[in-house]
């Protein structure tokens, strides 16, 4: 029976350390508000978007330019004798015959479908120049109402990630409640491949479409006032939608009494014109991600090193920790921004720097616990019935190991964001446009006191995601600490 399994008042080891987590509030409150920062680094398409969730409405602007785009291919392919041309040519004008079929009627589109079978024998085997009659054909065949247009541009724009992500999301309640009390492993592989199948048909069916339609002039439009429908997104910018007329404008609700068609940004804007809100929610993806996956990287790498020395110890310990402690020589902000300097800008550069400097913590500490337990009683009698190294480390030293490891990757992580964030500052973090709490504090630092809400939002945001990862690993401290009282 390994020290995770030892019963304490009718409890496992893992379960007194979740019920002694839960006793302590300050960390729960602080785990809810990490678990909602992580649900809107998500959720941030459908949270903030230039794209509504849904609009239907008359769009005349699409259907004239596709059409008078299409007649001047036409022509085009009629005169051009370039095999290499006119096939190009001829694949630009199948879009446009279907892109024009969603604006029309039934009846219109039978019209429509007629011209296009006509291209169609014409590209085959008819000569090109009767192409031209199909031209003069759609410059005069179409005089009628259009019909409203049904689309969900916000959700048909989501890339393959954002879909997994989201349909992980998704499944999360479903699976917990349907496995009852197995592994947490197996939990953890029916969701991702549950949720990487769904993603996989669902990209299949409705394949990522950017479209470049000013939905925000048709919203604003008169016209679109009379017949037109939308549902918005929580916040209706994208991430780096300008609007210079709103530039440097301070939260609307800050003014008072706004004039009437003010748009309102309720965190202002920046000195582009730029959706405060939108970029911070945007924001938080960043952090999140560069956080989270540096931190699991250097783990990883922390924890393999540290189990091989602490369990062979003898010269492969006096090897790694050498080269450790020539690692832990290199102070790391320096080193990233030598990288971010001498290299392009990117989110990938960031994390692999924090990975390759940063392991070394978790290398001392898993090495320690390794030390602490690779002689203890219930160890040698698994190596005494034969028990191979790779089953000893794995599945008897590991999971006893692990516990003062989620107290290093939450402080970890609460690091890692502070030194995306201070990268951003410095104009060394992510790439711009892409939003950053960093950059906003940056792009404010000018004129802190007229712009003073790029600094107070972005800065409250980084404190409160930093002292919540803090809490939380002191709430894991605590719990794990060996000379707490149960």
């Amino acid at each position: 029976m390994t020290e995770t399994s030892a019963p304490r008042e009718g409890l496992t080891y893992w379960q007194s350390v979740r019920r002694d987590f839960v006793r302590n509030k300050l960390a729960v409150v602080s785990g809810f508000v990490i678990l909602l920062i992580a649900v809107v680094a998500i959720l941030c398409p459908l949270l903030a978007n230039n794209r509504p969730l849904y609009i239907s409405a008359v769009l005349p602007d699409d259907y004239n330019n596709a059409l008078q785009i299409t007649i001047e291919q036409l022509s085009k392919f009629a005169t051009n004798p370039s095999g290499e041309e006119r096939a190009r040519t001829s694949k630009l004008i199948a879009e446009n015959f279907a892109s024009m079929a969603e604006h029309l009627s039934m009846q219109e589109r039978v019209k429509l479908e007629e011209l296009r079978n006509r291209f169609r024998g014409i590209e085959s085997k008819g000569p090109p120049q009767a192409a031209a009659g199909i031209a003069a054909a759609l410059d005069s065949f179409f005089d009628s109402e259009l019909q409203p247009v049904q689309r969900y541009p916000a959700l048909r724009a989501l890339t393959a990630v954002e879909v997994f992500l989201l349909v992980v999301l998704a499944l999360c309640p479903f699976v917990l409640v349907l496995q009852g009390r197995k592994r947490v492993w197996v939990k953890t592989t029916t969701l991702l491949g549950a949720a990487l199948l769904l993603t996989i048909c669902l990209k299949n069916v409705y394949p990522t479409i950017q479209d470049s339609t000013p939905y925000r002039s048709l919203v604003e439009a008169p016209e679109f006032q009379k017949n037109g429908h939308v549902v918005s997104t929580l916040v209706p910018y994208g991430e780096n939608e300008n609007i210079l007329g709103d530039s440097r404008k301070p939260p609307t609700w800050f003014i008072g009494k706004a004039e009437r068609g003010t748009r309102w940004h309720w965190l202002g804007t920046d000195t582009n014109g730029r959706d405060v809100l939108a970029r911070m929610v945007y924001g938080a993806r960043v952090s999140m991600l560069v956080s989270i996956v540096a931190v699991a990287i250097y783990t990883v790498i922390g924890m393999f090193l540290g189990a091989i020395a602490g369990y062979f110890r003898g010269w492969t310990d006096i090897v790694i920790s050498r080269f450790t402690e020539i690692v832990i020589c290199f102070p790391p902000l320096m080193v990233i921004l030598s990288v971010q300097a001498f290299l392009k800008p990117s989110i990938l550069n960031i994390v692999l720097s924090l990975a390759a400097l940063w392991w070394t913590g978790v290398q001392r500490l898993q090495r320690g616990e390794f030390l602490r337990l690779v002689d203890l009683d219930y160890v040698q009698a698994v190596r005494a019935l034969g028990g191979s190294n790779l089953r000893i480390i794995t599945m008897h030293i590991l999971p006893n190991a692990l516990g003062p490891m989620l107290v290093m990757t939450s402080f970890g992580i609460a690091g890692a964001i502070l030194i995306e964030s201070a990268l951003s500052f410095l104009g060394f973090g992510v790439p711009q446009p892409m939003a950053s709490w960093g950059d906003l504090l940056n792009n404010g630092r000018n004129d802190i006191t007229g712009t003073w809400w790029l600094t107070l939002f972005p800065g409250f945001a980084i404190f409160l995601t930093v002292t919540c990862f803090n809490l939380v690993g002191e709430g894991f401290r605590d719990v794990l600490d060996p000379r707490r009282e149960h």
